[in-house]
């Protein structure tokens, strides 16, 4: 729990100038699920190294599935991709315990949101 809690303070950190964060896009980083579990088992440094992350913000997605998206200011955490609708809702709420107690430790991450998302390819059709 504590890496995920490093993360977070070092994205904060990253995006402290209000200034800086509201000229600066959205950043969104993905992450594969089990990365969600073992945040709890790493240190920071071996959590880093094993989850590098894909940063996909001028990209986007390429993998079809359900994402656990972790969204804070101007950083979006996806993880995933997952067929599994229920293991996603379980690793879920592994990760909302894991906000709890990032934001009690620092109210500043009261605002950050936790949520399920699916992201097809849809193609229009004549």
């Amino acid at each position: 729990m504590t890496r995920i809690l490093c993360i977070f303070s070092l994205s904060l950190t990253l995006l402290a100038g209000t200034a800086w964060a509201q000229s600066t896009p959205t950043k969104v980083i993905v992450y594969p699920l089990e990365a969600v579990i073992d945040s709890g088992a790493m240190s920071h440094g071996q959590y880093r190294k094993r989850y590098p992350g894909i940063d996909v913000t001028d990209f986007g997605l390429t993998d079809e599935g359900w994402y656990i998206r972790y969204t804070h200011q101007k950083l979006v955490y996806m993880f995933g991709p997952s067929d599994d609708l229920e293991y996603t809702r379980e690793l879920k709420a592994v990760l909302e315990e894991i906000r709890l107690s990032a934001v009690l430790k620092d109210p500043k991450l009261s605002s950050s949101k936790i949520e399920i998302v699916k992201f097809e390819f849809s193609f229009a059709s004549n």
